[in-house]
């Protein structure tokens, strides 16, 4: 079950933590949506988000996904791209097979990917999260 949250201004109001917002995206990229997640009961979590930016006339979008860090919520990785060690605001990240990011910032977990940009796209976006 899933609760779509469609302006920015109503991220904070299911989210137990603040939920970053790119100030930067390639031209033509928007906010499109936020989708959190509901439990068995019902009760929305607020220890995870998904948020997708889209652009006109681009099928895959630019996924951003943002999660409370705890034991529950851990990054896990298994992957057979190309690894690199990055930093994003000064926090270690890993850039992977160069089109995704995932770092810790904050008590926060990011996760970015954008298929259809590259490396230096990928890094500024990251950079801009506030």
């Amino acid at each position: 079950m899933l609760v779509t949250v469609e302006n920015i201004s109503g991220l904070q109001q299911y989210a137990d933590f603040k939920v970053g917002i790119p100030d930067y995206l390639p031209e033509g990229y928007h906010f499109n949506r936020a989708v959190f997640y509901k439990d068995e009961e019902g009760t929305v979590s607020g220890n995870y988000v998904n948020l997708y930016f889209t652009r006109a006339g681009t099928e895959t979008p630019v996924f951003m996904q943002q999660r409370l860090a705890d034991e529950e919520t851990a990054f896990g990785l298994s992957t057979d791209l190309k690894v690199e060690d990055a930093t994003v605001n000064g926090a270690a990240a890993a850039l992977i097979g160069g089109t995704s990011i995932k770092w810790e910032a904050g008590g926060v977990l990011y996760s970015l990917s954008g298929k259809e940009l590259g490396r230096q796209e990928i890094l500024k976006i990251a950079e801009s999260v506030r």
